[in-house]
């Protein structure tokens, strides 16, 4: 009959042991719980901006399996809305406006590689489309779209009766 030993070393190797084990599982669900987090973040739609000044909301709406990098910024007179587009033609990208939606789409082409294969790739071509739900306090005959350097750059103009007045100091 083989006898075990209870000693109090033991029985601490053991207790060492068993910490270790529930601190590697307690990782694990910590990674795993972040993961979940950023993931729901990440594929939750509609994403919700809230302008600053809190007079309106523009709601941010990425659609198809590629989302559109996109930052929007405020400003007095209005905002703008950055959208990240490499490898994407300014011919490549329609903007629209309708009943207070602003459309983007775009289409990534992949490259054409003659005599060469493919050993990595990060980015996809296809189909690239979001969409923001603009306020009333923005006109929309004023939005003007410039593309520079695979940025889509919308800058959008408050309408003048809300925008601040600007008191001149004599």
């Amino acid at each position: 009959e083989k006898q075990t030993s209870t000693g109090p070393a033991t029985v601490m190797r053991t207790l060492i042991r068993k910490e270790s084990q529930v601190a590697r599982l307690s990782a694990v669900v910590a990674a795993t719980a972040v993961f979940l987090v950023t993931l729901v973040a990440v594929t939750s739609t509609p994403s919700r901006s809230v302008l600053g000044d809190g007079n309106g909301t523009i709601v941010f709406r990425p659609e198809g399996k590629f989302r559109i990098p996109t930052q929007i910024v405020e400003g007095a007179k209005g905002m703008t809305i950055s959208c990240d587009l490499p490898g994407v033609k300014k011919e490549d990208i329609q903007l629209t406006y309708k009943e207070g939606r602003l459309t983007v789409r775009g289409d990534r082409k992949p490259p054409v590689m003659e005599g060469m294969r493919l050993v990595h790739q990060e980015t996809v071509g296809g189909k690239l489309k979001c969409s923001f739900e603009i306020p009333d306090m923005i006109d929309p005959d004023k939005i003007v779209a410039n593309h520079d350097n695979g940025v889509l750059i919308l800058t959008l103009f408050k309408k003048p009766e809300v925008q601040p007045k600007i008191i001149p100091i004599h």
